[in-house]
């Protein structure tokens, strides 16, 4: 779903994603190839010898955007459903958006934080890293591996009509009968005009983006290279943050576990 949101992301360099689980930090190593995103976790696993990161943590602006591809409310429910499971929901038991009266909606996601590492330490301590075994080795030859080493959460989001009009149905002491997401999420709505969405315990959300950098091995040595140097001219060049997919918002699963036999 190609939106201002997701654009606004990707001009920042973020690319907007789905992650199956709250907790991570970066740096974290993915693959992205066959149109699948995997996570294969925390860098330090591939290590010879564990380095200690320090993250650095910061605030960003509330980042917002508007869902203007949608023929149909379904769109906009989708996006929330995903977008409503980074606050550590998990299921939902109950979200009806009749009551707005609309098919296109704002979204802002709120309290954003950010979690960084510089991507000039991991240069040198790349060298360290042995080829991860669970990675198939067109993987490591083709380019597919990337790291993420920077990553953005919120605590909370918000949603209005994209027309800027009050919901058709006035629900604010009725929540309950249109919205129920358990004890995990508190909803509020402000003048009939929006609703927010606010995770009870903010040490659990998860990452809505991240940017990453490209990591290939070139002969025995690591190369990561968090921006993409492009050729404009005879004599000139342009750099840009590396991305893995333009104006899309990337679902990614956890490398799978193998089982004993």
């Amino acid at each position: 779903m190609s939106d201002v949101f997701v654009n606004l992301l990707n001009k920042f360099g973020y690319q907007p994603v789905f992650l199956p689980h709250t907790g991570y930090v970066p740096p974290e190593l993915y693959t992205f190839a066959n149109h699948k995103l995997i996570r294969y976790g925390t860098l330090n696993a591939y290590m010879a010898k564990p380095f200690v990161f320090e993250p650095a943590v910061g605030n960003l602006t509330d980042i917002e955007g508007k869902i203007t591809s949608s023929k149909n409310v379904g769109a906009s429910v989708s996006f929330l459903t995903q977008a409503l499971s980074m606050l550590g929901i998990g299921s939902l038991p109950k979200l009806d958006l009749s009551f707005t009266g609309s098919k296109e909606f704002v979204f802002a996601f709120t309290g954003v934080t950010y979690k960084a590492i510089d991507p000039a330490v991991l240069d040198p301590i790349l060298q360290r890293m042995q080829i991860p075994e669970a990675v198939p080795e067109e993987y490591v030859k083709n380019g597919d591996l990337h790291i993420a080493y920077e990553y953005a959460y919120a605590t909370g989001i918000k949603m209005s009509r994209a027309d800027g009009k009050k919901f058709s149905t006035d629900i604010s002491g009725s929540v309950g009968t249109y919205v129920d997401l358990g004890v995990n999420v508190k909803v509020e709505v402000s003048n009939n005009v929006t609703i927010s969405f606010t995770a009870t315990d903010k040490n659990t959300v998860a990452a809505f983006a991240y940017k990453a950098g490209r990591l290939e091995l070139r002969g025995k040595t690591w190369v990561f290279e968090p921006e993409i140097v492009r050729k404009i001219a005879a004599a000139k060049t342009k750099r840009e943050p590396f991305m893995l997919a333009k104006g899309l918002v990337l679902k990614a699963e956890e490398l799978p576990v193998a089982v004993a036999a």
